[in-house]
């Protein structure tokens, strides 16, 4: 880095056509360069950096396989609905039972009320379910 600086110490003089004297420049020397970081310092932030490159790497590809990759399920045979026909003395709640046995079948009675239009259940109703 250069600078260019004036002498303050001499004083402007009045050049013959009555101007004032340009001040004498000078170019001044640059300021020491900063020490080099030891062996250890470098080996320390060289680490960091490809620390974080491999980071950033294995994010990328974990996001291209999210978006671009295909899923398990692509290609995958969709399954046939299920059709239940309702008997005499069938409730909802003995319909989902069936279908899903175990765990919380509440969401399945809510499926299965949607798929009949709401209505109340009646012997030989069919009511179709796609998984």
């Amino acid at each position: 880095m250069t600078a260019i600086t004036w002498d303050e110490a001499r004083t402007w003089e009045p050049a013959r056509r009555g101007l004032e004297r340009r001040p004498h420049l000078r170019v001044a020397a640059a300021p020491p360069d900063r020490r080099r970081p030891s062996a250890a310092v470098i080996r320390r932030r060289r680490l960091v950096a490809v620390t974080l490159f491999v980071l950033l790497a294995l994010g990328g590809v974990r996001l291209g396989e999210r978006w671009l990759g295909a899923t398990a399920e692509a290609g995958a045979v969709a399954p046939a609905p299920v059709v239940l026909v309702a008997q005499s003395g069938d409730t909802y709640w003995g319909l989902a039972s069936r279908v899903s046995p175990g765990g919380d079948i509440r969401s399945t009675v809510d499926s299965l009320v949607r798929a009949n239009g709401g209505r109340e259940l009646r012997a030989g109703d069919r009511i179709r379910l796609s998984e």
